[in-house]
Formats: structure tokens, sequence, C-alpha cells
């Protein structure tokens, strides 16, 4: 697990321990629904035209957060969603090319990844059991292709060994999107929820980097760069906290 990962993980279980209690009222407080409501979960995208030519699929996680508008079926909000679509491994022989450190061999590997933050507007029922939605979303895709040969994970007095890294190609493009979801209660009334949506997101077109595409040459390595829009199918299944 990469740092992005390991980061987006921590944020998903810190926005699972806070949710519950941002949906409870406070002691003594008016009996009120909350304004708040967020969700986190899983997300598989399907590339489709010119992108899905190239890519077969992509998986990874999402952490959304909106707020209703005074009482309204309206809210807003935001969500980001990290997805891997190609990761590639090989061992690497250090003592080929630096003789001081025979016999050590470590792991370098290629990701290829999209970041997406998109703003949102979504129409909801604010009661049910079963309460679909509709949303309109709007933001921009970071799509990138990283190589890093992993670290010890060992510390000293002058630091932890976490490897070393490097962008290999980095684009950012535009992405708007609509889709449709429900969210359903799965215990008591106000707690913990499941959260299933579908959304078409048109994403811009970019330059990056398929699996496979970093041919080594010698001593150079050669980016056979594809070119297309980035559209995604994006599935999303998570649990849903608050409003």
């Amino acid at each position: 697990m990469n740092n992005v990962e390991r980061s987006w993980c921590a944020a998903l279980l810190l926005l699972a321990a806070v949710s519950p209690a941002m949906a409870q009222p406070q002691a003594g407080a008016p009996q009120r629904p909350t304004e708040v409501q967020c969700s986190g979960g899983f997300l598989v995208g399907v590339p489709v035209g010119g992108f899905g030519a190239r890519v077969d699929s992509a998986g990874g996680i999402t952490g959304q957060l909106d707020v209703g508008l005074a009482g309204s079926i309206v809210s807003v909000g935001g969500e980001a969603s990290y997805l891997l679509y190609g990761t590639e491994s090989r061992k690497l022989d250090l003592g080929a090319v630096v003789p001081e450190l025979p016999g050590t061999v470590v792991t370098l590997t290629t990701d290829n990844s999209m970041v997406l933050f998109h703003g949102r507007v979504r129409v909801q029922p604010r009661q049910g059991r079963w309460r679909p939605y509709v949303d309109g979303l709007f933001g921009f895709n970071y799509i990138y292709t990283k190589t890093h040969i992993e670290g010890t994970g060992s510390c000293s007095g002058s630091g932890c060994d976490e490897g070393v890294s490097a962008t290999n190609l980095g684009d950012y493009v535009s992405s708007i999107g609509a889709g449709a979801g429900v969210v359903v209660d799965v215990g008591r009334p106000g707690g913990v929820r499941l959260d299933a949506s579908v959304r078409y997101l048109w994403g811009g077109e970019a330059r990056y980097l398929t699996q496979g595409a970093i041919h080594r040459v010698g001593n150079h390595a050669v980016l056979d760069i594809s070119r297309s829009r980035t559209d995604i199918v994006a599935i999303y299944v998570g649990l849903n906290f608050g409003r």
C-alpha cells in the first residue's frame, strides 16, 4: 500500500469514527435532523470510449461530504476519489549498477492512478428507509503515473527509509458528471446506512500512460504516451452517516 492509499484509508476511518457523533444531537439540544451527510466506501471505474480502448478497469476509494440547504431536498458538497487503473512490479538488482551493494534486490513498482475532486449538487428526500437521489458533479481529474522503489521502513536519527519515487507523467483535466443512487437504512433510523450509486463522468482529453507503457531501451526509459478523453462509469458502494 503506497502513501496515497494509506492516507485515504486513514481519512475514511476517521470519517467513520466521527460521523455517527455528528449525526446525534447534543444533550439538551433541540431534536432536529443534522444538515450534514457524509459517506465513504469503494469505487469501481469502468473506462469508456477511447479511454476504455486502452484501460480495462480501475478500483479505489471515495470520501463524500455534503450539507443540506435550509431543510430542503437539495444539498451541496464535495467528494474526492482515488483510483488505481494499472500497476506492475519487478525486482531490481542494485548490485549490478552499484557494486558497493552486492546482493541487494529491491522492488520497483509503477502505478497508474487518478485522483478526482468534484463539487456536487444532490436532490434527495430527507426521510424514508429508502432514499433515492440524483447528483450533478463538476471538478477535475489528475491522472498520473508514478514509479517508486520501496524502502525498508526502518528509522534512525537521520530519518526513515521510505524509499524513492518519481512521477513519470501527469496531467490535469476537467471532469463533470451526473448519476443516481440510493441510501438505505440497515439498522435503526438515523444510524449507519448503505449507499450505492452509478455515475457517468465526462473527462477532458489527457496525456497518460497505461500499464506496460514504459519501455527500457539501454539506460533510458521510453514512454508510450496515450491521448484520449477520460470518460468513465463510476460504480460506488459505501456507508452513509448523518442527514
